[in-house]
């Protein structure tokens, strides 16, 4: 082997061996930076099946109390001017007001809680992922980071605990 051959092959040797180290301090560096993905909730909210489920559940509630509503008025009908009736009416317009939010709350409450265990599920298969941060609370983000479609696809497995139906009125 002449000098020329052995002086390229030692450079490039030495090319290889810097290459070869910048590559593995990228990759140290890469795994020591905790990871981050983002959930758009509310596409969540829409369009998983508990999601959906807790919306249906809802127009249906309200749906119920508008029911009860039009009774108190057509029991009062003959009379609509009345203060007793203005009175009943009213009640019957406040207590479907308070039920629909307090539904609300609480169908809110279960599905969050639906979403948190999904996503501590995935992130007990993602060890990398160290956060998992809402969409909007971004200020932008990649869309590789995105896992929101992962997370609708993990809420599949999960039954929901809805609170009982509110009663029509006469029964």
């Amino acid at each position: 082997m002449n000098d020329k051959s052995l002086g390229f092959t030692l450079a490039a040797a030495a090319v290889a061996l810097s290459a070869a180290g910048y590559l593995a301090y990228r990759k140290y560096r890469n795994w020591r930076r905790p990871t981050i993905a983002i959930l758009d909730v509310d596409a969540v909210v829409s369009k998983s099946l508990p999601g959906r489920a807790a919306a249906q559940y809802l127009r249906t509630a309200k749906n119920i109390l508008q029911r009860n509503i039009e009774e108190v008025k057509k029991l009062h009908e003959d009379n609509a001017e009345s203060p007793e009736a203005i009175k009943a009416i009213n009640q019957a317009e406040s207590f479907a007001q308070q039920q629909s939010v307090i539904y609300q709350r609480k169908l809110d409450e279960e599905i969050q809680k639906v979403i948190r265990h999904a996503v501590k599920v995935w992130l007990g298969r993602h060890k990398r992922v160290k956060a998992v941060i809402p969409a909007d609370n971004s200020l932008g983000y990649s869309p590789r980071a995105d896992i929101t479609n992962e997370i609708i696809a993990e809420m599949r497995r999960y039954q929901t605990s809805f609170p009982p139906m509110p009663r029509p009125r006469g029964t």
